[in-house]
């Protein structure tokens, strides 16, 4: 393992010009080291500004394809979360002999000795890890929140040393981290994603799994009791696992757990020690049992970090949630209909969780995008539950339809557009909340789900300055 200032006379070579092949290559070419970047897109106008700043910093940069220069150059090759196990040059790597890892696991080889808090599973993974290192920060601690949440750790460690990494880790990053390890590693739930990536679902549960076992294995697990995914991890892992469940009584067996109680409020209860209560979800600013869900891990680990309960609780209680997920955007017209934007709903699952949200009051639902693939049977009970009216947009709407109308639910309507979606609920609704949850991913109308986001959240803005002002319109 090379120190962090051993760079001098080293190479190194990076595939993808992402934000975490920049990262990597930032934090070399600082210390001296030699960096080869390869990426599979030509050069055009729209990477311009990209490729120029890597090689502004004395980067070899090659665009539009992997040369035998990537065979060549270096021992160590760090991936792109873009680029699949299955891909042709990753294999050609690997039976080459050359070290394939992610931009995490090299972010922590470079700086082992700075404590991880990990964040992993299907759904939940983004709020889970804003809300630990909110927690952490409103301690005084320097925490931030990294990894696949947008920030890579190899830029943070690069710019100092924090108290804690904060890292939201995909399957992605954790297919190619054979040695990261965590102090506290978060296990939100396990559903069916990203097969397109890993190949199959056995693949995808293996690499989130490796946080959790043999010698990657944490301190402590803090895992949800409710997935049965979670067994797997605890029969696995060598440290120490902190059960959490919405259900106490699911929890009940356990040594180390973290519940609701039958008046809602949060208890951790250590083996050995008395339980702790805390609030009331009920005193929360976000809502929907996913969210308490994510409240019980992110508590859980600031308490197994030695944060005082006053300041779980005063952090928890300020925390406002994320944008795009369940985001309450807007209150439009007489009839009071409330906008919600969960464009970060990218799975059905995510979309289930969304809708059940809301309890027993019924939403206008616009949903669609590109299609997973994924099965649809309990989007449609879910939605028979919880929706007055769905409008689909996008690639996946016909087969959406198809679905919903196969068990007999017919307050189906199709939009042209997302700004065409937003009119008709807006006219649907007789004070129905109108929840954009769109189960599926971006890529056939926009560039990722924040785009999206905002374009909801635009298009909900016009649509009130032409309610409430019509004669400008």
């Amino acid at each position: 393992m090379m120190a962090k200032t051993d760079w001098i006379g080293k190479k190194l070579t990076a595939l993808g010009l992402s934000r975490s092949g920049r990262a990597v290559a930032r934090y070399v070419a600082a210390r001296g080291g030699d960096v080869f970047l390869s990426e599979t897109s030509p050069a055009s106008p729209q990477n311009e500004a990209l490729r120029q700043a890597v090689q502004n910093l004395g980067v070899t940069v090659e665009m539009g394809g992997h040369s035998k220069q990537c065979f060549t150059h270096a021992e160590l090759v760090v991936v792109s979360p873009g680029i699949p196990p299955s891909n042709e040059v990753i294999e050609q790597l690997r039976m080459s002999g050359k070290a394939v890892i992610s931009e995490v696991e090299f972010a922590y080889r470079q700086a082992p000795e700075i404590p991880i808090v990990g964040i992993t599973g299907t759904n939940g993974k983004s709020t889970t890890t804003t809300l630990v290192s909110w927690i952490l920060t409103q301690a005084g601690l320097k925490a931030p929140a990294c990894g696949n949440i947008g920030v890579p750790i190899t830029d943070v460690i690069h710019e100092g040393s924090p108290d804690y990494l904060v890292a939201e880790l995909s399957s992605f990053q954790l297919e190619f981290s054979p040695t990261l390890k965590s102090k506290v590693a978060i296990f939100t739930n396990f559903k069916p994603d990203h097969l397109d990536w890993h190949g199959s679902l056995e693949a995808y549960q293996n690499a989130k799994m490796k946080l959790f076992t043999g010698e990657q294995s944490p301190e402590w697990s803090v895992i949800l009791a409710d997935d049965p995914v979670s067994q797997c991890i605890a029969s696995r892992t060598t440290g120490k696992v902190l059960w959490f469940s919405r259900d106490q009584h699911l929890v009940a067996g356990y040594e180390h757990k973290a519940y609701l109680d039958d008046s809602q409020h949060v208890v951790i209860h250590l083996a050995g020690q008395a339980p702790v209560k805390l609030f009331s979800v009920d005193q929360l600013q976000l809502i929907g049992d996913h969210n308490y869900e994510n409240v019980l891990a992110s508590v859980s680990a600031a308490f197994l970090l030695g944060i005082s309960v006053d300041i779980i609780t005063q952090a928890c209680l300020s925390f406002q949630g994320l944008e795009h997920r369940l985001e309450k955007v807007d209150t439009l017209g007489s009839k009071g209909v409330v906008f919600y934007n969960d464009s970060k709903a990218t799975n059905t699952d995510a979309a289930i969780s969304a809708l059940r949200a809301f309890k027993s009051r019924k939403v206008i639902l616009i949903a669609g995008g590109y299609d997973k693939m994924t099965p649809l049977d309990d989007l449609v009970t879910a939605v028979q539950a919880n929706a007055q009216s769905v409008i689909l947009i996008g690639a996946a709407r016909d087969r959406f339809a198809q679905a919903f109308e196969a068990a007999g639910y017919h307050a189906v309507e199709f939009a042209a557009d997302l700004d065409a979606a937003i009119g008709q609920a807006y006219h649907l609704s007789t004070g129905e909340p109108v929840l954009f949850a769109p189960a599926c991913a971006s890529f056939d109308m926009f560039k990722n789900f924040e785009e999206r986001g905002k374009a909801f959240k635009a298009s909900v803005a016009a649509l009130k300055a032409k309610t409430e002002n019509p004669l400008r319109s």
